[in-house]
């Protein structure tokens, strides 16, 4: 338990020091509030922290974010956190290459030479090709200026009135709520390729705006990456202001129930015994863990235990990390990020999701961070972190471990290496380092349900629902990419924020604003 003195009473303790934890600890302890972080691993950060092999550093988190740019959410957040801007965020252009056995794809900020490439590609989709990305140049239009705030804290008449200028702004909020990505794209487009494409790897019943999210991010110019220590920076920097405003980490602290006293949480108990009392509790952790271990079923109405076991999991991921002494920079890559697909059938469009499972069949993702953070490998050499989607139950054997998981682990990296070599010529030949992070290996580390990084899977009727980071235990909140606004680092910082002014607003020191601001 470090230096935290049993005997204190907390106004408040965060379950998970990831960065929805970090965020909301620090905005509490920023306002004088007495916050205890108890955090099962050794190092904050969650998703968001390096891990360094023979010289090599490697991030298990997307290496590229948005919303961190001039006019990005994350400037108001910064801003209501009391942070520095000494974090140097760079732009990422392109953003990213689509590669297939056939063609090359560039979706950089010239969004209007996307247009191109795709008509080139497609000319007899022509129209519509226009027609959608202007329709996208509409809402990027719309939305600019809009600041994403909970619902949690606006009053009936305010969501009513959020409601009228969401409609009157943003109209495509309303005609696609609820629709799926794959009626969308067949309501625009018939080729199947273009429309599979056009889905950029998720699911065909994700919601249109996920599908459409690096679009969004190309009409933008949002995309950025950190520019030296890579992603671990930011955890660095929250835990810095956090403590230097009072508050108190406790590291390797698994925390194994949530106190419960007449219908309110009261505190925590962790794994050595020890009770932890606060006047409230905000959980960055798994909703699966937060509800059904930390408090159980019992104490929870039913109807809120039945539509937390209907909900899915955001998709499992294996990652493959390699060190090597190849100069990919001099072999012309630029740093972008690339979704590789070694095959592609006549038809992708009417194949179902998660139908079999062959590495070749689906989409990896290819990041070579140290091109543009140089130092994250030695001189001369670069760091290669490759993903695909890898089902769970294919490491477990009734429920356990598999007894060949070691054996399964190394068959799945030789064959990602064997297929990014025609990516990457030569690769299986300069590799000097190499690891690699299977969905239990995510599990074990984060305490994430299948290692899910995204949280709950947000499909289209989910994306339609507003998530709430209340509870129906009074004094229990929950920040992380499991409540509103859902997955991603900017926007489980905002969810950190929101939960911190919960607590706030509980404690009436103070008066929200509006979820929505239009700050033009």
């Amino acid at each position: 338990m470090g230096n935290v003195d049993m005997g204190t009473d907390y106004d408040a303790v965060i379950i998970g020091a990831g960065m929805g934890g970090l965020s909301c600890g620090t905005l509490l302890a920023k306002e004088g509030l007495s916050v205890l972080i108890c955090e099962q691993s050794s190092k904050p950060g969650g998703y968001c922290r390096n891990f360094k092999r023979n010289g090599f550093t490697f991030a298990p988190a997307a290496h590229f974010l948005n919303e961190f740019g001039p006019n990005g959410q994350m400037k108001e957040a910064f801003q209501t956190l009391g942070l520095p801007p000494e974090i140097e965020f760079r732009p990422q252009d392109p953003q990213r290459r689509i590669m297939t056995p056939h063609f090359h794809l560039t979706l950089s900020t010239d969004i209007d030479r996307f247009e191109r490439d795709l008509i080139h590609l497609f000319p007899r989709e022509r129209l519509s090709i226009h027609a959608y990305i202007e329709e996208w140049k509409r809402l990027v239009k719309n939305i600019e200026g809009l600041s994403i705030k909970s619902f949690d804290l606006i009053s009936f008449k305010e969501k009513l009135q959020l409601l009228y200028k969401g409609i009157r702004k943003v109209p495509q909020v309303l005609r696609y709520r609820g629709k799926t990505g794959r009626e969308i794209l067949d309501s625009f487009f018939k080729d199947p390729l273009l429309k599979y494409l056009l889905t950029f790897g998720a699911r065909k019943d994700s919601s249109i705006f996920t599908c459409a999210s690096p679009i969004i991010w190309a009409i933008k110019g949002d995309y950025y990456h950190v520019k030296d220590k890579g992603i671990d920076a930011l955890p660095q920097l929250f835990l810095r202001y956090y403590k230097a405003y009072g508050g108190e980490i406790s590291l390797n602290t698994l925390v194994k129930k949530i106190v419960i006293e007449q219908d309110k949480a009261r505190g925590v108990l962790t794994d050595g015994g020890e009770e932890i009392q606060s006047k409230y509790v905000v959980s960055n952790g798994d909703g699966h863990l937060t509800f059904q271990s930390l408090i159980g079923n019992d104490l929870l109405p039913r109807r809120f235990v039945r539509r937390l076991q209907e909900r899915e999991l955001s998709g499992p991921t294996f990652t493959l990390y390699l060190g090597v002494d190849l100069d990919l920079a001099q072999m012309g890559f630029d740093g972008a990020l690339i979704h590789y697909y070694p095959t592609i059938s006549k038809n992708p469009w009417e194949e179902r999701d998660g139908e079999g499972f062959d590495i070749e069949n689906g989409r990896m993702t290819i990041r070579m961070d140290s091109i543009k953070n140089p130092m994250l490998a030695p001189m001369g050499k670069h760091t290669v972190a490759i993903s695909t989607f890898v089902p769970y139950e294919i490491f477990t054997d009734g429920g356990n471990v598999s007894p060949h998981y070691t054996e399964i682990k190394e068959k799945i990296a030789q064959k990602i290496i064997d297929i990014t070599e025609k990516v990457i010529p030569g690769l299986s030949s300069h590799i000097m380092v190499r690891d690699a992070s299977t969905p239990l290996t995510y599990e074990r580390t984060t305490l994430n349900t299948h290692g899910a990084a995204m949280g709950w899977y947000l499909s289209a009727k989910e994306f339609s629902r507003i998530r709430s980071q209340k509870t129906p235990i009074a004094n229990l909140y929950q920040a992380g990419h499991w409540t509103f606004p859902g997955g991603g680092i900017p926007m489980v910082i905002i969810s950190g924020i929101s939960a911190a002014k919960l607590v706030l607003k509980r404690m009436k020191k103070f008066t929200p604003k509006c979820r929505m601001e239009d700050k033009s």
